[in-house]
């Protein structure tokens, strides 16, 4: 493998590939409507910051179908009760693996990766302002679930946060970066 430093913000590498994989890099790229370069860097971001983790740290891939059976047949109570162990937890462990330092950068960096495994993520910055909208396609538990997951860990962090938005397949939240001055 041979690499080569561009410019600060990129990379060229040069490596060879196994045709069919190619092929389904090809694939892929044209399903999203992007190119396989960029569609390269975003299996590559998934995995190094999240995915390589899943078995240190228990998690388990389950299907839209099976998350709909479990978080239909929950009640506000034990929603609110697994969210507040995730959000005091999980993205913490995930920085602390992925990143150099925990600060709120890495937060939201982490954040939004951590969603993508749900659905659509669209994540928009202004200023002090951070909105995450999930789409998700499962239920409204499920989607309660993320808000409150969310919540537990913006108080766990004392970080100023709202629910914008919540529905059967969707959940927009909010974070405020804090003042630090």
């Amino acid at each position: 493998m041979k690499s080569e430093i561009n410019s600060k913000s990129s990379i060229t590498l040069s490596s060879r590939i196994d045709p069919l994989l190619y092929e389904r890099l090809t694939e892929g790229a044209n399903s999203k409507g992007i190119s396989v370069n960029s569609y390269v860097n975003s299996i590559f971001k998934k995995y190094l910051i999240r995915d390589r983790f899943y078995e240190d740290m228990g998690l388990v891939p389950l299907t839209k179908r099976t998350l709909k059976k479990i978080f239909r047949s929950m009640d506000d109570d034990t929603i609110k009760q697994i969210a507040k162990d995730v959000g005091g937890t999980v993205p913490q462990e995930l920085i602390y693996l992925s990143y150099d330092r925990f600060d709120f950068q890495n937060l939201m960096k982490m954040i939004e990766i951590s969603d993508s495994r749900f659905g659509t993520v669209k994540y928009i910055h202004n200023d002090s302002i951070y909105n995450i909208n999930i789409l998700h396609g499962a239920c409204l538990n499920f989607s309660k679930f993320l808000a409150e997951t969310h919540q537990s860990l913006a108080e766990h962090l004392s970080l100023k946060f709202s629910v914008e938005h919540l529905d059967n397949n969707m959940v927009c939240v909010e974070f405020e970066k804090p003042d630090l001055n």
